[in-house]
């Protein structure tokens, strides 16, 4: 959950939401009344006035306003925000109410400054399986040693495996042994629109807002960046990083950075800031396998206080295969049902949730699979997909089934070269960034992209 969330708004924009779905009576006698206090480990804390309080708490207990809370929440945040009420005592301190939900004790870390950093991203916290060892591995030891191992160090992967965790880890952990350590976190928007806004306001009143800038960034133990890609093209933004980059790096301070690709793959990046990250280290996420997701699912419950059956875990871990962000949606739906509306812990409240969220019950999506149908669309062999042919119709079959086979498994871009004929990284990262490419500009590839998905999953 993000530092700079406030609670006052977020109450605002839920409680117009919650005001459409109970309406006004109920919403002037069980909503209306609570004031939000907070944000704690993950929960809203809701205020409740004393003379009040047994029926309101009463209410949220047995209806449903605390299951569209957190719907609505999510919907707003991306996060998942429980609500707990307390009683507002004489005292005007409020009291816990764990009948509405059950407590977790919060991760205390120790930190000297505003860095943006998310308490709930540590290494405790962040699961271990076959798609990211490497990249944890390096994360632990840059934690250990900054500026002295592995500088710059960049992750790179799909959306929603894990990447940001990861390195906000990397912060958190220093922190907490460096309490005084100068850290930041901010995605790669965040460094533009402060290096424009510092240019802005250079041209008007503020004549130090440039070097005000620059000290902010340039006197840092650590800067964590996210999602460098977004820089594609922006070549003024390109050149002050590079600089900062250049200033942290010579005096020994950490840089760590995402981006949802290999940095020579991002279109429009300068060389001479690619050749600065490539000096460093760079490790990909990949996609985590079942025994993974099936471990994260387990992180969850635990976490949350939960008893659910391994094959509830197992159900949910196996139907859930895109990535680690839909994976913790799905629980916390799960959550959600059993909490708020007292749903059993079982596979058919699984299924129900697994309906809800429109994933099918279709075919194992496997290598063979794709280049199968991909094949048969455009009526190629597969052995021809995998060949060295260059006839325009089938470098297109083959284009896409790198594509498809890229975003529908966990297969790494030298596993992918492997299935089709030995083709090395290169060729494989430029199949994939094509065909992307079209689905993005190309009404036409997008639909059929989306036709063959359909039909590898489902045999429709």
């Amino acid at each position: 959950m993000s530092n700079t969330l406030d609670p006052n708004d977020l109450w605002k924009q839920v409680s117009l939401l919650l005001y459409k779905t109970t309406g006004p009576v109920s919403f002037e006698t069980m909503i209306a009344p609570l004031k939000p206090q907070g944000f704690e480990d993950g929960k809203l804390i809701l205020s409740v006035p004393a003379e009040h309080a047994e029926k309101i708490i009463g209410a949220w207990n047995n209806k449903q306003y605390a299951l569209d809370f957190v719907q609505h929440a999510n919907e707003i945040t991306g996060d998942f925000i429980r609500p707990e009420l307390r009683v507002l005592s004489e005292s005007m301190e409020p009291t816990a109410q764990p009948a509405v939900t059950n407590s977790i004790p919060p991760t205390q870390i120790p930190f000297s400054q505003d860095n943006d950093l998310n308490p709930d991203f540590t290494f405790e916290k962040f699961v271990k399986g076959s798609g990211n060892e490497n990249a944890l591995a390096v994360a632990l030891a840059v934690a250990e040693a900054p500026g002295k191992v592995y500088n710059p160090f960049l992750i790179y992967g799909g959306v929603g495996l894990g990447k940001t965790h990861l390195m906000q880890s990397i912060g958190n952990e220093y922190a907490s042994t460096h309490p005084n350590a100068r850290i930041k976190y901010a995605t790669a928007e965040d460094f533009l629109n402060d290096f424009t806004d510092s240019l802005r306001e250079g041209n008007k009143a503020d004549s130090n807002a440039t070097a005000k800038f620059k000290k902010t960034y340039r006197s840092l133990d650590m800067l964590l960046i996210d999602d460098i890609q977004f820089w594609s093209g922006k070549e003024k933004v390109q050149e002050e990083f590079f600089n900062t980059f250049n200033a942290l790096t010579k005096s020994g301070k950490q840089i760590v950075m995402t981006s949802d690709r290999y940095p020579t793959d991002i279109p429009d990046l300068l060389t001479r800031l690619t050749s600065r990250f490539e000096a460093g280290i760079t490790q990909d996420i990949q996609k985590p396998d079942l025994p993974t997701r099936v471990a994260i699912l387990r992180n969850l419950q635990e976490r949350n206080d939960l008893d659910i059956p391994n094959e509830v875990l197992e159900l949910i871990g196996e139907k859930i295969d895109t990535n680690v962000r839909s994976l913790e949606g799905a629980f916390h739906k799960f959550e959600a049902k059993i909490r708020f509306m007292n749903k059993p812990a079982t596979i058919e409240t699984a299924q129900s949730i697994l309906a809800e969220l429109n994933i099918d019950q279709g075919k194992k999506v496997t290598v063979e699979r794709i280049q199968e149908t991909v094949a048969n669309y455009f009526m190629q062999t597969v052995a021809d997909m995998q060949g060295t042919r260059r006839q325009a119709d089938l470098v297109n079959a083959r284009h896409i089934a790198i594509y498809l086979t890229r975003t529908m498994t966990n297969k790494s871009l030298p596993d992918i070269g492997r299935s089709f004929g030995g083709r090395d990284h290169s060729s494989i990262s430029h199949a994939y960034n094509k065909v992307a490419e079209q689905v993005e500009t190309e009404p036409k590839t997008k639909e059929l992209i989306e036709d063959l998905a359909n039909e590898i999953k489902n045999g429709k």
